[in-house]
Parts: structure tokens; sequence; C-alpha cells
């Protein structure tokens, strides 16, 4: 418990550190982002601590968010093709007639689009005839040629702004691109609603764009099948790893770094190291990681996180009362109190606060003053003759990002005002709408998964055989403990919140490269995990402590990038530096405890 405070104590330090040197540190943008992301590396931190607990470690964590985060776009690919297509062998332009490569199932009536071919060639033609895997057509094409391709086109009956008539034989979901006379393409929409013939479109096709093209979508796998299958493949990756440990009796270092290898070369064969992402294809499953739940100010927000935190210090307090814990121990849950009703009176000083802001006014130089978020009004004050008199009122326009208020210099306020003796100007913020946050969907996957963990860690009978088996794997064997099992059950928990989190790695950014995505997510859930408190020798570790980690190594990744102070290029050297300082200071803590209690021991 102390160093779980203890870790808790250096993110707050980390957090309002950034926060003084970084302005665009508490922007809404950047706080749903950071708690979005902290949440998506809190789940596979989760994952890996059930090994590290069993005293085991998995390296193959991002090789299995790569697999599972290109896997699932991979499966869930859409192609759009035409009804018929086809390459071209020969163009004779004497006999009218273009020679197919293959038989693409033209027919005589049908109606094509030739390009890629001669610049003269390129339109639409009408098929008035077939004879094999040759096509005679209407008009003739201009010049001979031995290259290009024809698709097949449908003309536009009636149209009414996205609505038009075309006999396709088109479905919800599929798509049309609008083709002008001399064959160049135009928009590209998607049907939204058919009736028979009849469509409605995403958008409104050029007026001048007589033709269509159909174009049919095929879809590699249905949704519950891809999600069934990655699910599956996690299940297996774990099954495996702890197969190989268990029974196999081989180090877990060397059989997941083995993973971490095959894995990400798996991956980077099947999709043959192409880029993979659902482009505009399932929004609705998107929003899984994409989501904002709710709606609350920065006022609101912090009076919630107070009243959570000190709703958290009241129940632990009454929790060890009940179970008669020592005073010392009862002493931990006055710090949640604290802390709670510290936060909480943030808010309401947030929310009745005016601020005011002095302006480093110069006698000749225009000043620039940063103003606060959510600025709406502000009022320009200058002091002479010991008041402050208005000199100015500014609206702020709507934005999201620091603004600034331009002070004009002391001789132009003389100047247009006609008073002589300014000594010195302010800014009061007279109207101000406090910038809101919402709560990222995967905020909420991860208490969810952080509450079932430590409802399995902490209050059930498996959850201390794990702890149990990482302090003694053979005691834990000579008390009738399957160890074998609870190993098996520590990788199978690790790689399905891995699976899990690499879904919703790619739902996010929408875009997964094989060679690198998911590259050193592994050494970041490891670090906040034992940064958390888990033992890389086993048998300790707490969920609260490995959230409390990965907010640490998020914040910290953060603050690297948004203060200009510190090098980007050096983030892994701060990082690691970090983590080295934390778990170093952690080891002379617990000697340090150790030493006194012997000594207390002796004593008595």
């Amino acid at each position: 418990m102390k160093k779980t405070f203890g870790i808790l104590g250096l993110l707050i330090v980390v957090f309002l550190a950034t926060a003084y040197m970084a302005d665009s540190f508490l922007t809404p943008f950047n706080l749903e982002n950071l708690i979005r992301r902290t949440s998506l590396f809190g789940i596979i931190s989760i994952g890996v601590a059930f090994v590290i607990i069993t005293g085991g470690i998995d390296l193959s964590i991002g090789s299995v968010v790569c697999l599972i985060g290109c896997g699932l776009p991979f499966l869930l690919h859409v192609d759009y093709t035409p009804n018929h297509q086809a390459t071209l062998a020969e163009i004779n332009a004497a006999q009218s007639t273009i020679t197919l490569q293959d038989n693409a199932g033209f027919r005589q009536g049908d109606q094509v689009r030739l390009f890629d071919s001669s610049t003269t060639n390129s339109g639409i033609y009408q098929i008035t005839g077939t004879s094999g895997q040759t096509l005679t057509v209407d008009p003739a094409p201009r010049a001979d040629d031995q290259r290009g391709q024809i698709v097949q086109v449908y003309p536009v009956g009636q149209r009414k702004a996205r609505r038009i008539t075309v006999p396709a034989g088109l479905a919800e979901r599929d798509r049309v691109t609008f083709v002008h006379a001399n064959g160049d393409v135009g928009l590209t929409a998607r049907v939204t609603a058919s009736t028979g013939d009849d469509y409605e479109l995403t958008e409104a096709g050029p007026e001048d764009a007589g033709y269509v093209i159909a174009l049919h979508r095929h879809q590699r796998t249905s949704v519950p099948v891809a999600l069934s299958l990655v699910l599956l493949v996690s299940l297996g990756i774990g099954l495996s790893h702890g197969y190989m440990v268990a029974k196999i009796k081989l180090q877990p270092f060397v059989v997941t770094l083995c993973g971490l290898l095959l894995y990400r070369g798996i991956t980077r064969g099947f999709t043959e190291d192409q880029t993979q992402g659902f482009q505009d294809e399932y929004p609705d499953l998107r929003l899984i990681a994409t989501a904002k739940f709710g709606q609350l100010d920065y006022a609101q927000a912090l009076g919630l996180l107070g009243g959570v935190l000190l709703a958290a210090g009241i129940g632990w307090y009454l929790w060890q009362r009940k179970k008669a814990a020592p005073q010392e121990e009862r002493r931990w849950t006055y710090i949640p109190m604290a802390l709670g009703a510290a936060v909480a009176l943030c808010g309401v000083y947030q929310a009745k606060h005016i601020p005011i802001l002095d302006a480093p006014v110069q006698e000749a130089k225009t000043v620039k003053v940063d103003l606060p978020l959510g600025a709406k009004q502000i009022i320009l004050e200058g002091r002479a003759n010991g008041q402050w008199q208005a000199l100015d009122q500014q609206a702020i326009p709507p934005h999201d990002r620091p603004q600034q208020a331009t002070i004009l210099s002391l001789a132009e306020i003389r100047t247009k005002t006609k008073i002589t003796d300014w000594t010195a100007v302010r800014v009061v913020v007279a109207e101000r709408d406090l910038p809101s946050i919402g709560i990222p969907a995967p905020c909420l996957i991860l208490l969810v998964v952080a509450i079932a963990a430590g409802i399995f860690l902490n209050h059930t009978i498996y959850g201390r055989y794990l702890l149990a088996l990482g302090r003694n794997e053979e005691a834990a064997k000579y008390s009738g403990i399957n160890t074998d099992r609870m190993i098996v059950l520590a990788y199978v928990i690790c790689s399905l919140l891995a699976g899990l989190g690499g879904m919703l790695f790619v739902m996010d950014v929408n875009s997964a490269q094989p060679v690198d995505f998911g590259n050193f997510y592994e050494l970041y859930a490891i670090a906040a995990a034992v940064l958390g408190g888990c033992s890389l020798r086993g048998g300790e570790g707490t969920i609260i402590g490995v959230i409390i980690g990965a907010c640490l190594m998020r914040v910290l990744k953060n603050m690297i990038t948004l203060v200009d102070a510190i090098p980007t290029h050096i983030e892994y050297a701060i990082i690691g530096a970090v983590i080295l300082a934390g778990v170093t200071a952690d080891e002379l803590i617990k000697r340090y405890a150790a030493k006194r209690a012997a000594l207390k021991q002796q004593e008595s």
C-alpha cells in the first residue's frame, strides 16, 4: 500500500508539473486523448500483471496487439467491385471491335466505359454485338491499341437531389461512381436506401454526369465472425504460452520472446506489409473505442472525481473498521479522503473563481496576455489615481486552445483616453464557459476490466492461488494447488486482454502498420505493472497500483511531447530513468522498512 501511494504521489507531481509547463496540457482535446490512451495501456498492463504475479513475464504483448490489431481490419476488409470489368487484348478501330483477354459476361446492349487506353479512345460505348471475347461497339474507337480496360456503366434516369433512378441492382451500402459522357469519372457516393431501381445517396452527383458505375460491396467476413476469430486467436496464444511454461517447463522469457518475433512475422506475412484499417467503414463498431459519454465542465469533473475519491476513502475506512484492522492500517484510508476533499474544493474554486490577470504593460510596446480556457468576455481595466477604470471590453470567439488578449502600450492608452496618469493594466474575465470533457469509452471498459480483475485477484480463491504461486511455487504445489493450471490461466488472461487492447487500439487510430504497430507496448505494460507494485519475483501486486502506473507512464510521455524544454528524441531515456529511479527507490524503502521492523522486533 505504501508503494501504491508513493507512485500516486509521483503521478500527482508529474501531472501538476506538466500542467504548469505546458499550456495545452489541460485542454479538453488533450485530456480526453490522455484518458483514452491511458485506458488502453491500462487494459494490457492489467493483463501482464497477472503473469508477473505468478513470477513469469510476457514479452509478446506488443506483437499480440499487432497481430489482433492488423488481423481484425484484415478480416473485415471491404472491396467494391463493378458488375463487369475486363482488360483488353486489342482495339480494332476499322472494324469497331474490342477483343478482351477473358470472357467477362458482357451482353449486347450493355454500355461500357473505355479507359487506360489512348486518350482518343476514352469515352462511353454501347455494345452492338458479341462473338466470344470480341465485342462490336458503337461509336467506333478512334485508334488501334493493345491496352485498356472496360467497365459496365448504367445511364442515370430520373434524379432529384440525392435520389437517382438506375437499373443497376444495388443494395444499401453499395456505391456508385458518376461518369461523364467523355468517360471522365467524378464523385463516388454510398447508397443509403434502395427501393427497386430508386436509390438514395450520401451525396448528390454532378448534374452533367449521365452515367454511373455500380460498385457492389463485398465483405471478407462478418463482424461477429471476425471478432470471434481474433478472440479465439488470443485465447490460443495464451493457452500455448501457458502450456509451454507450465508443462514443458520452458522459461517464460524464451517462450514469449519467440512469440514476440513469431506473431509480428506472421502479421507481416498475411498482410504483405500493407497498412490495415477500416477506412470509412464500420463507424458503429469503432464507437467502442472512439465514443465519449457525458460532457462535464472542469468544475463538475473535479467535483465528481473528488466525490468518488472521498466516497472510496470512507468506504475503505468502514471496511477496515468492520474487520477490526489495526489503527496503523486505518491511517491509509485518510489519504484518499483528504485527496478527494482537496479535489472537490478545487472544483468549487473553479466554478466560483473570476480570473483577474495582471498585464505586463509597457510604455511603448504592445503586449499579449494568455487567457484562461473558456474565456468569452474580458474587460481591460487601467489603474489611474489609485482606482481601476474600464478601458475596453472584448468578446473572445469560441475556442478549444488557450487564447491571448492584446494590450496596448501605456502611451497608446494615454492618447486614446486623454488621461495621462495610467500606471497599470489588468484583464478581468467577465464571462467564462469552463471547458467540457467527455468520458472516453475505453475508460469505461478499463473500469469494468479493473473491477473484475480486482475481485478475481483479491476476493476469490483463484486469486489467492496466483499470489501463493508467485511467492513460492513449490510450497503452493505441496499445499494442493494445481500450479500448472494457474500458470496457464495467468497467460490466458494476459493474451485475452492483449487481444482486447489490440482491437481497441486499431479502432481508435483506424490504421495499423504491421512493421511497427504495437512496438514497445509490452515494455510500457511491464513498466506500468512494476511501477504499480508488481514484483518481478512474483507474489505481489495490486490492480489499482497497475492503473496508477499506466497513468504515470502516459502522463510522462505526454509531458515529453508538450513541454518544449524537453527534447522528444530522448523520450525513452527519460522514461527509462524514471522507471529505474522508481524501482530503485521502492527497493531501498522496502529494505529500510524491513530493517526497521527487525529492530522493533529485537526491542520487543
